[in-house]
């Protein structure tokens, strides 16, 4: 059997400039084969998987599912399978992979074989939020990463990392849930807007040797939101307290600038709630919430993000 070498990479490098020519649908809905006639299993629009690896024997690994959906009539399904022998993918972490279940914005190339990663993106969001739920075996842990980069014609010309964004969960959940990741801009970039998003979609964890063959991650309703002018919230739109932090049973968050909700998440990017603010105050219902860390982000009108912050629940 020929020997098949696909990069990963990019996941950790994020050295190439091509970007891929589809965009991506977040919602799952339009799919297509990937290579016809050569390759007949699909990957959804503007997304590229390991099933371009069927070729050589690898079980397919992102699935077109239609009977458990969150939004719209399909979702994706990536379960972790087995790589085959003969085909080398590189962990950014060290190693190669043989066993894992990923999904990434980009194309699959057929010659010379590997992906093409990321998609035109002229934005600066401050959440990308989605719905999922997962079924890991044992310890196993599924994640969503997410990479907005920037090419910088400075000899020698590279593209810079402008924001990144993880989410990470190895809880079992039976029903979708909403969640989200805080997209973190790095203050070397204050001000650049990035021209490609990369996002990453894993069954199971590749960081260390824990990926377990049958874990099935699905995800539903991908959607860029809050988003923002600059990386640090300019003092000039208003400050945000927090008061009482840490809490007990309530917390109220108040802006000095008009502002219209809060969004809450808890220290794995999972949206506990959005809360309307009256008079430019929420007061947040905190005694079901468990003790922890939580964030926040403050919306205006137009669903900008005006500012955000921390606090804490302690019981």
């Amino acid at each position: 059997m020929k020997k098949l070498i696909l990069s990963f990479s990019a996941l950790a490098l994020l050295a190439t400039a091509a970007k891929a020519q589809t965009a991506p649908d977040l919602g799952f809905e339009n799919w297509a084969a990937i290579a016809p006639p050569f390759i007949t299993v699909q990957d959804p629009a503007g997304w590229a998987s390991l099933n371009a690896l069927t070729v050589t024997g690898t079980p397919q690994s992102v699935f077109k599912e239609t009977s458990s959906v969150a939004a719209g009539a399909a979702a994706a399904k990536i379960t972790t399978v087995k790589i085959a022998s003969g085909t080398t993918i590189p962990n950014p972490y060290g190693g190669n992979l043989d066993t894992a279940g990923i999904l990434g914005v980009g194309k699959i190339n057929t010659s010379p074989p590997g992906f093409t990663y990321g998609y035109t993106f002229a934005a600066r969001p401050g959440v990308l939020s989605f719905q999922s739920k997962y079924t890991p075996v044992g310890s196993d842990s599924a994640f969503v990463l997410v990479y907005l980069t920037h090419w910088n014609t400075t000899a020698p010309a590279h593209r810079d990392t402008v924001a990144t964004g993880k989410y990470a969960t190895g809880a079992a959940t039976s029903a979708y849930a909403m969640n989200s990741i805080m997209v973190n801009y790095k203050p070397a970039f204050t001000g650049v807007v990035p021209d490609s998003e990369q996002v990453f979609i894993s069954s199971s964890v590749y960081a260390h040797d824990g990926a377990q063959i049958g874990s099935t991650f699905y995800v539903d309703a991908l959607a860029w939101s809050a988003f923002v002018s600059t990386n640090d919230i300019d003092a000039a739109k208003g400050s945000v307290t927090a008061y009482p932090n840490p809490g007990n049973s309530r917390i109220a968050i108040t802006s000095t600038v008009d502002a219209k909700a809060v969004m809450v998440m808890d220290i794995t990017g999972r949206v506990i709630g959005s809360f309307d603010m009256n008079a430019n105050t929420a007061d947040i219902e905190t005694s079901q919430f468990a003790a922890g860390v939580y964030t926040y982000m403050v919306i205006d009108n137009n669903k900008m993000v005006i500012n955000r912050g921390k606090f804490e629940v302690a019981h």
